[in-house]
């Protein structure tokens, strides 16, 4: 694991990396600074202020205060500028202007031969370094907090569009997961299957009509949640297979093995249903003489390992991935990170076995 990189140019030129545009400033949404803000702001600021307006004679004292009152209308202003738009522009020129807001006024002050006579002069040589390091403390309080709301606000905008962007990809796997599960061309080849025997009273009209029923029925869960047990998913598999079963006849063999101890195992909905689709495309489908699918699954080291298996012609491991395993592995990467693992290879005896790993939920 490589360390963080250190930016050395914050130290001249501080600020956050990120320039946000006028698009994804609205997308995060251009709520305003809470009102408790200003005054957390104006109450530390006067808590900061009192050691050192008492410390001072009461005219020194004073003249520090409104240094500091200037300073801290500059600040607020440059906070709202900064909230709308936080950029390393912004800040640096916010920082500037705080620093000139004090400072400016103080040398001005200083240079103003009556206003010197009314402080005093031994009075004003003797706290003219305490006014000024009480000035620089006040810089350094005003210049921290607009630092400390810049970096909060582009961490804020950065985490809502994440969330945005996390959001927006969930709905289109979702999509795209609705749009591949209830295939067209699967329901509608089922469909006309079954329309041809019942026009010719074909005996299988009934079977297949109660299994594609079925499979409706049993794939309404999988777009509502984003996990599932694999005991509710294997009835959606079943039907599915006693479809395709009903139009290909002796073409399809299928079992299933797995475990009543493994039911409650928890993985994203659909995700087995897609690789028993794509055995049933690619193995059976593509096999002159049909082919077998068998599902198991067994624990391994506090993990469950989910096989689909089917003794058709294989796959090319040089062919690039289809839309349903990319999306499987997507959803698995987002529901377990690295923890679970969709994995292809070839049989050595002949066929595909379609591996998932995932953690155990037990």
């Amino acid at each position: 694991m490589s360390s963080p990189t250190i930016d050395w140019m914050q130290l001249l030129y501080i600020g956050p990396r990120r320039c946000f545009s006028a698009n994804e400033l609205c997308l995060a949404g251009q709520d305003r600074l809470n009102a408790t803000f200003w005054v957390v702001v104006w109450t530390f600021g006067a808590l900061a202020l009192a050691p050192l307006t008492i410390a001072l004679s009461a005219r020194i004292g004073l003249l520090l205060a409104g240094l500091a009152v200037i300073g801290m209308l500059a600040a607020c202003i440059s906070a709202k500028s900064l909230w709308a738009q936080p950029t390393r522009k912004r800040l640096n020129v916010a920082m500037f202007l705080v620093v000139l807001s004090i400072l400016l006024p103080m040398m001005l002050l200083r240079q103003n031969a009556w206003f010197v006579a009314q402080l005093g002069v031994p009075e004003w040589r003797e706290q003219k370094v305490m006014l000024a390091m009480g000035a620089g403390a006040v810089v350094l309080l005003l210049q921290s907090m607009l630092i400390a709301l810049t970096f909060f606000r582009s961490h804020q905008i950065e985490a809502r569009l994440t969330e945005l962007a996390e959001r927006s990809r969930r709905e289109a796997l979702a999509y795209q997961l609705a749009g591949a599960q209830i295939q067209p061309h699967f329901l509608f080849n089922s469909l006309a299957a079954l329309q041809h025997w019942v026009q010719t009273q074909d005996a299988r009209a009934a079977p297949l009509l109660e299994s594609l029923t079925g499979y409706l029925r049993a794939t309404l869960p999988l777009f509502q949640r984003e996990r599932l047990a694999l005991g509710e998913e294997l009835p959606a598999v079943r039907r599915y297979l006693e479809v395709f079963q009903a139009r290909l006849g002796e073409r399809l063999r299928w079992q299933v093995d797995v475990p009543l101890a493994l039911l409650p195992t928890q993985l994203p909905p659909a995700l087995l249903l897609t690789l028993v689709e794509n055995a049933v495309e690619h193995g059976v489908q593509q096999s002159i003489h049909g082919a077998e699918i068998v599902i198991r699954a067994y624990p391994e080291n506090e993990r469950v390992i989910i096989e689909v298996q089917d003794t058709g012609p294989g796959f090319d491991p040089l062919a690039p991935s289809g839309t349903g395993l990319t999306n499987s592995r997507a959803r698995l990467a987002q529901a377990y990170g690295t923890q679970a693992s969709l994995e292809l290879h070839n049989h050595p005896t002949g066929g595909c076995i379609a591996t998932l790993t995932i953690p155990s939920t037990l």
